[in-house]
């Protein structure tokens, strides 16, 4: 009888759990329809930008990871996220993908035997960022020691990427407000933002305001703060 008592307990005990779950998932949804970007919009700005509509689980976890985000900075997000994963297609570099014997981004905290070339939506590289990523996110080395897992995982990759942008990419737009550049030059600056005008910085910036138009930005960001 007392295990019939238990097993009814832990049986409510996670339909509890679950309703909680489901109930704060909905509710974030729901704080990010009203005050952020909706689903329709996400999409809207996604085939905007001349891609397919992205799978329905892209959005969710977008919206779950953004929800202190303004709608300012989400149409400055989801701009970088469309331009480096070409529509939310790719999330992993091109050049490197499936490929786990090259040496490119070997630095002194990377594993042998791993590689640490760009995975996520916006891409992260290096293995310290890996390591830096994964502690941030409660993982303790985990994507250190897998880093794979990020090219496979549309949550994670969400998610790393949600890291990147406050880590690194919000300490440029506090410094430099509402200039969508220095967002790009803390994503990939070294190749795009210190040799003048950049045709790839550039499209950037064109994806964002195509972004910007189908959200309704009324105060667009400048182009300033890469190249110019």
């Amino acid at each position: 009888q007392r295990a019939s008592i238990a097993r009814k307990a832990s049986s409510s005990a996670q339909a509890n759990s679950f309703h909680d779950s489901v109930f704060n998932h909905n509710s974030v949804l729901k704080k990010t329809a009203e005050m952020g970007i909706s689903e329709s919009e996400f999409n809207s700005a996604v085939t905007a930008c001349q891609y397919a509509r992205p799978g329905r689980g892209i959005y969710q976890f977008f919206a779950k990871e953004t929800g202190d985000f303004s709608r300012e900075e989400q149409a400055m997000f989801l701009a970088q996220l469309i331009h480096e994963s070409a529509g939310f297609q790719y999330k992993e570099e091109i050049a490197y993908a499936g490929n786990n014997h090259h040496n490119a981004y070997q630095d002194n905290v990377g594993l042998p035997g791993k590689t640490y070339h760009g995975r996520g939506y916006i891409q992260l590289t290096w293995g310290a960022n890996y390591k830096a990523c994964s502690e941030d996110l409660g993982m303790g080395d985990y994507l250190l020691r897998n880093p794979e897992v990020v090219a496979t995982n549309t949550e994670l990759a969400v998610q790393v990427s949600v890291w990147y942008w406050r880590s690194r990419v919000r300490p440029q737009i506090r410094s430099q407000p509402n200039c969508f550049g220095a967002t790009t030059k803390a994503i990939n600056g070294a190749i795009e933002c210190s040799n003048g005008f950049n045709q790839q910085a550039y499209n950037r910036y064109q994806k964002y305001l195509k972004v910007a138009s189908a959200l309704n930005i009324r105060n667009k960001a400048r182009e300033n703060g890469c190249y110019n």
